[in-house]
């Protein structure tokens, strides 16, 4: 397969990747961009949506009318919540078909260090030299099923990620494991869909209250704790309008805020085709699975010491995601080693960049960097821009790294 070079290859096409390609796009910056656009969201199960926000909920273009708001009321569709799920992937794919037709849906397979730049190879086998390459990747290879269940044949469990569509289970018995939106919606579709369910959670089910439309809150309140994209609260406040302060607080102080912050919950429109609906258990946790013949022996655990076993036919894990680089299956083996990291997520400069040269993650990838905000596409309102500043002032008067290429001289 032929060779060719570009200043930068943006690996993902969902929010963050295309957001990005659309700036570099606008900035004139050589890139291309792979993956197969919105291609997570689309594969999510009819009838889920957003937790988030609408409006907190864009693909960061340079284009201001290119909103999910003003995607949803052109077509007389819900514009603030819930919004399905699929209507923000329709929606991507009307951003991406505007403003990023670039995009090669491919799997990038393998991505190489050279002594400068990288060679990213696609599943067609092409290879593309890259000066820096951006790993957009979203939560795709991050799915966290816990150990008793890891080892256990995909019939028997599996992880929320995984089911597009839950009709599957009509007429079986089905245990979700977990306390957040993905395992409580999992839970409701499952039961809409003809199934016995019930949860499991080793902490309280915890709801989101109350909505920014709903709340009407005295101004001394609104001082104290302010809105943000992410609800009310100095913290959600300083995390959207201030990422950089929580990038450089403390590792330690860092890691605590991205575990403990914007934790699970369900959103306030759940809440009805749950509770009263579907059993819930909580204070449990599972200590033992075995399969059998028609199913799974499950024992479970209430903290102390009171322990009892059922019958299940499958379990569903709704444990969220675990950003881990080692899991990146097409970073080169010798590559991998080079990123610094901190229990899995890379450690990033102020301009995502990682402790190799070159190499950016954005998304997910960097909330461990610069907090829990970067979970959600909310996180790119800040991340988009940085890094397409950061991208296009490095490709000011540079000289190829490649023979065939010309001299590029840019203005900024």
């Amino acid at each position: 397969m032929g060779e060719t070079a570009v200043d930068v290859a943006v690996v993902g096409a969902g929010p963050y990747g295309l957001g990005l390609a659309a700036h570099l796009s606008a900035a004139g910056v050589r890139h291309r961009i792979f993956g197969h656009p919105m291609s997570a969201w689309s594969s999510m199960s009819p009838g889920m949506f957003l937790k988030s926000f609408a409006h907190a909920t864009n693909i960061r273009v340079p284009q201001a009318d290119r909103t999910l708001p003003e995607y949803c009321r052109e077509r007389n569709l819900e514009d603030y919540e819930p919004v399905p799920i699929a209507v923000f992937a329709e929606y991507g794919k009307w951003v991406q078909e505007a403003l990023v037709p670039n995009v090669e849906p491919l799997d990038v397979t393998h991505v190489r260090k050279l002594d400068e730049g990288f060679v990213v190879t696609t599943e067609g086998g092409e290879r593309v030299h890259a000066r820096r390459v951006v790993v957009a990747i979203g939560l795709s290879y991050f799915a966290h099923m816990p150990g008793f269940l890891s080892t256990l044949p995909a019939e028997l469990a599996s992880h929320t990620a995984t089911h597009g569509d839950f009709s599957c289970f009509r007429g079986q018995d089905v245990t979700v494991v977990g306390a957040g939106q993905s395992a409580l919606q999992a839970a409701a579709l499952l039961h809409e869909n003809g199934a016995t369910v019930r949860i499991l959670a080793r902490g309280d089910v915890s709801w989101n209250v109350q909505t920014p439309r709903d709340v009407r809150r005295p101004f001394r309140e609104r001082l104290r704790y302010p809105n943000s994209i992410v609800g009310p609260g100095r913290k959600n406040w300083v995390m959207e309008h201030a990422p950089t302060l929580v990038h450089y607080l403390p590792a330690e102080r860092r890691r605590t805020l991205v575990e403990t912050h914007l934790g699970p919950t369900g959103a306030w429109w759940l809440r009805d085709r749950v509770e009263g609906v579907v059993p819930v258990e909580t204070g449990v946790s599972i200590v033992n699975a075995v399969p059998e013949r028609d199913g799974l022996n499950i024992r479970t655990d209430d903290g102390s010491g009171g322990e009892r076993g059922f019958h299940t036919d499958h379990v569903i894990a709704g444990t969220g995601y675990r950003v881990d680089v080692g899991r990146i299956g097409f970073l080169d083996e010798q590559l991998v080693p080079a990123i610094a990291h901190r229990g899995g997520s890379p450690v990033l400069s102020r301009h995502f960049e990682s402790t190799v040269d070159g190499l950016y993650f954005i998304g997910p990838s960097s909330a461990g960097s610069f907090g829990p905000l970067f979970r959600f596409v909310a996180g790119s309102y800040y991340t988009v821009p940085v890094l397409a500043r950061h991208l296009t002032a490095k490709s000011v008067a540079r000289t190829s790294l490649w023979p065939g290429r010309t001299r590029q001289v840019r203005e900024v």
